[in-house]
């Protein structure tokens, strides 16, 4: 094993303890004095707290456009019926995003997951087999859930993602009913690292966070290497990335984790200048894109495009693009399931590292010649 990795697992056990050392913080509701047990690395919107036994997640801001919001959740092994509180290790729990699947099935967890939102689009295959053996049910969508079938699961915590704040309401209804309800807010992180990163705040209601830790340094020092591998190569191609929907064509944010990751691999973006602003999608013109795009080398994440002729039907201009004539044109959407689900958008967070070396190898083929794409596929 790398000298490198076996100093990281060596050090990783000891940093909950080390970190619970500094940062004393009295906490004004229940009197009990904090301290920061984990400090990210490199997500701006968790922290985790410890006084005694019991921690406090802290999470900031949790869905797009909020800003000065802040949750603190207490995980105590002990009952507490307050809202924001949560007897921990947890035993049942329901997943409301895809990615929160990936964070609790990477920790070793899936067999806590009882409910889900959007069974069918479910890529793990632990969580597909409870699935099929009924042990883990749908529960509905955001607005549409399913408060009879939440109420009989009686989980001990959801996992849920807010778009806007408006999941106030279904808090206020769960918190009713004696369900408690946490913000995963990693789909707003700006780097891979950092939504990777998320995987230690969910750990934290299992009582496994110096295990993930562990886990966590392993990708993160796999993704450095490959970081440094693509910043040897000579030339950077020039990338398009996405693909038109109904005559628009959104376009990431520079400082966004797909530009980031884009980056990373050795790629340039050509849209750089146009996408400095904020971290959310920017819609474009498409003749605008198209009239910029013809020179791209390089063509990614297009929708749910298969085929080369799907791109072509969308608009017949895109068979003009460099990267079509010379077919360099590659979907992240290798691993679908029989209903549509893809798995890039599940274990994709837990696993950058995989992604950043499929990039590498669509960018730069010589630096990774024995690597098979895992996400992405090149379209034909």
């Amino acid at each position: 094993m790398n000298g490198k990795l076996v100093f990281w697992y060596s050090v990783a056990g000891m940093l909950l303890v080390a970190a619970c050392r500094q940062n004393t913080e009295k906490n004004a509701e229940d009197g009990k004095r904090y301290e920061i047990c984990y400090q990210p690395s490199y997500s701006e919107r968790f922290v985790i707290e410890q006084a005694g036994d019991d921690k406090r997640l802290i999470v900031r801001n949790p869905w797009q456009g909020s800003s000065n919001v802040q949750f603190a959740y207490t995980l105590t092994h002990s009952e507490n019926s307050d809202e924001r509180s949560v007897k921990i290790p947890v035993e049942r729990i329901i997943c409301l995003s895809s990615t929160h699947v990936a964070f609790v099935d990477f920790i070793g967890k899936a067999d806590k997951i009882a409910g889900v939102s959007g069974q069918d689009y479910i890529s793990s295959e632990n969580v597909r087999q409870r699935i099929a053996g009924s042990l883990t049910v749908d529960v509905g969508y955001e607005n549409y859930l399913s408060y009879e079938a939440i109420a009989a699961l009686k989980p001990d915590v959801i996992f849920a993602y807010g778009i806007d704040g408006e999941l106030g309401k279904t808090e206020a209804k769960l918190a009713e009913m004696g369900i408690k309800l946490v913000y995963i807010g990693e789909y707003l992180e700006n780097t891979p690292l950092a939504k990777a990163e998320w995987m230690i705040a969910v750990a934290a209601f299992f009582d496994e966070e110096e295990k993930t830790i562990e886990k966590f340094k392993n990708i993160e020092y796999e993704y450095q290497a490959l970081q440094q591998l693509a910043s040897k190569a000579n030339s950077k191609p020039k990338v398009l990335i996405n693909a038109p929907y109904r005559d628009v064509w959104y376009l990431p944010a520079v400082n966004s984790a797909a530009i980031n990751l884009l980056k990373d691999a050795g790629g340039e973006y050509i849209f750089e200048a146009e996408t400095q602003g904020g971290k959310e999608s920017n819609p474009m013109n498409i003749e605008y894109v198209y009239a910029k795009a013809l020179d791209a080398d390089v063509w990614i994440n297009q929708n749910n495009e298969t085929l080369l002729r799907q791109l072509q039907n969308l608009d017949a201009r895109l068979a003009d693009i460099l990267a079509f004539k010379n077919k360099n044109v590659y979907n992240s959407n290798r691993r679908l399931n029989n209903h549509g689900g893809n798995d890039f958008w599940e274990s994709g967070v837990v696993n950058p590292q995989i992604i950043l070396k499929d990039l590498i190898k669509i960018f730069h083929p010589n630096l990774l010649p024995d690597h098979q794409l895992f996400y992405y596929r090149k379209l034909e």
